[in-house]
């Protein structure tokens, strides 16, 4: 059982080049999202914000459909 309620891959860090993956804990509208990792495509790393999220099977099933498929990804 995953920690976060909804993890979504839709931002681009313009700063830094990398995408986002975005977890929320519930599902109230209100809540203000934790960004958990980002992923860097041009050379498929992944750096770890939360450490939680290395061992997430949810996150770990987003960054790797991410990964896969190279494009933006929501869930």
């Amino acid at each position: 059982m995953s920690k976060w309620n909804e993890i979504r891959c839709d931002f681009l860090d313009e700063n830094d080049k990398r995408y986002c993956v975005d977890g929320w804990r519930t599902s109230d509208d209100c809540e203000e999202g934790k960004t958990i990792a980002k992923i860097d495509l041009e050379n498929k790393s992944v750096e770890y914000m939360d450490e939680d999220a290395k061992s997430d099977e949810y996150t770990q099933d987003v960054i790797n459909e991410f990964l896969k498929n190279g494009y933006v990804l929501t869930e």
